[in-house]
C-alpha cells in the first residue's frame, strides 16, 4: 500500500501494485522434482541475511518433528538454501534441494515455491516470492518490522507477528499450519 501510494503520487499506473504476480519467473523444474521425488512437500526458509539474524526463528527442527509425528511421510520437508546458507541448511533436518549440487536460480526457486504444498519462512525474499506466487504459507515476524508494513499477507499466505521470535513455540506455529492443511 505504501508502494502504491508512492507510485500514484509519481503519476504512475498502479493497477497491479496491490496484487502482483510472480508467476512469470517460474520455469519447468520437473527434472529437479524427479531427482528428489517431490510430490507433496513443505518448503522451509529458515534462513536470513547474516546481518539480520533478528529475523531468524530458531525452532524449525522442532516444527519438523511435529510435522513428521502427525503427517508421517505425507509431506516431504525441504529447504532450498542460497549461496551463504549451505552451512545453516546442514543444521535443519530437511532435504536440501539443489540442481546438480548448485543452488537453485531464481526461476527454479520460484517454481519450487509455486509447486509446494505449503511454505514456512522467516521474513525473507523467498517469503515475499511465495506471497506473490499464490501459495499457502506462513511467515514469521518478530519485532524487526510488521507484516502489515511490508504488505506480505495474501488470501493464502499469512503471518504470525510476535515481539520475540525466540518465544514463538513450534507448537503454536504447527497448530496454525495444521489447521490449514487438514
Amino acid at each position: 500500500e505504501r508502494f502504491e501510494h508512492q507510485l500514484k503520487y509519481s503519476g504512475l499506473n498502479t493497477s497491479n501494485t496491490l496484487k502482483p504476480s510472480f508467476d512469470w519467473a517460474c520455469e519447468n523444474i520437473e527434472s529437479i522434482k524427479h531427482t528428489y521425488k517431490l510430490k507433496d512437500y513443505i518448503l522451509l526458509f529458515p534462513f536470513c541475511s547474516p546481518h539480520l539474524s533478528i529475523k531468524k526463528w530458531p525452532h524449525y527442527n522442532e516444527l519438523i518433528k511435529l510435522f513428521r509425528n502427525k503427517y508421517d511421510d505425507k509431506y516431504k520437508i525441504v529447504v532450498a538454501p542460497g549461496p551463504l546458507e549451505m552451512d545453516d541448511a546442514k543444521k535443519i533436518n530437511a532435504v536440501k534441494i539443489l540442481d546438480d549440487n548448485k543452488i537453485l536460480d531464481i526461476s527454479q526457486l520460484s517454481s519450487l515455491i509455486k509447486d509446494s504444498s505449503f511454505v514456512i519462512a522467516n521474513d525473507t525474499g523467498p517469503a515475499h516470492m511465495a506471497a506473490h506466487l499464490d501459495v499457502k504459507g506462513l511467515t514469521l515476524f518478530g519485532k524487526h518490522t510488521t507484516a502489515i508494513k511490508v504488505s506480505i499477507e495474501r488470501e493464502k499466505f499469512k503471518a504470525i507477528q510476535v515481539s520475540d521470535l525466540n518465544n514463538l513455540s513450534a507448537v503454536k506455529v504447527f497448530e496454525r499450519i495444521s489447521n490449514i492443511l487438514d
